[in-house]
């Protein structure tokens, strides 16, 4: 059976630590919007320059070019040759949530499993703030909470209505926090 994850929850509170470390476990590709982005920017596909001329201009990628450019990763041969991906800054609202379903559908698959590691604004705060990028300033990291929050909240309430939607308490030690989205998986 396919492990096809996504993974949610608020910036710092460790999407891609766990991602990363279940892709090894699992065998599945880590595709991290972030990653892709920038790849389709450097090697300047179509899409990857319509992204670039939107974050350039300070703006949010289109649902469009954002689908577009995450359906062309998912058909390239490591993810089609695996048994699922992670997917992970993807999808950001449901609009692109039902886009993934299509796409998934055309290929006779869908979403196993949506994990929600959910934090307190605090602790992701916390957190942020220790691992110190240039950009991890209080009120930049207030602002990006906010905007996650409303966000986030209406692809965890689409994917709990779909009823694949695993809620992981990520406060903790990073090792407890992967046993229990590790459990997650294991279970597909």
């Amino acid at each position: 059976m396919s492990k096809n994850i996504v993974m949610l929850g608020l910036p710092g509170v460790g999407k891609g630590t766990n991602a990363e470390v279940l892709a090894k476990d699992f065998k599945l590709p880590h595709i991290s919007t972030g990653d892709i982005f920038r790849a389709a920017m450097s090697q300047h596909t179509e899409l990857g320059d319509k992204a670039k001329s939107f974050i350039d201009a300070g703006n949010l990628v289109p649902d469009d070019v954002t689908n577009g450019i995450v359906n062309q990763r998912l058909d390239e041969a490591d993810v089609l040759s695996a048994s699922g991906f992670i997917l992970d800054g993807y999808p950001r609202n449901p609009e692109q949530a039902d886009s993934l379903a299509a796409f998934l559908k055309k290929k006779n698959q869908e979403v196993d499993a949506v994990i929600y590691l959910q934090a307190s604004q605090e602790l992701v705060t916390a957190r942020m703030l220790a691992r110190g990028r240039a950009d991890d300033l209080p009120e930049v990291i207030a602002h990006r909470i906010e905007v996650a929050k409303s966000e986030t909240m209406p692809l965890v309430d689409y994917y709990r209505h779909k009823g694949n939607l695993f809620v992981v308490e990520a406060a903790g030690e990073v090792k407890d926090v992967y046993a229990k989205v590790e459990e997650v998986v294991s279970n597909l």
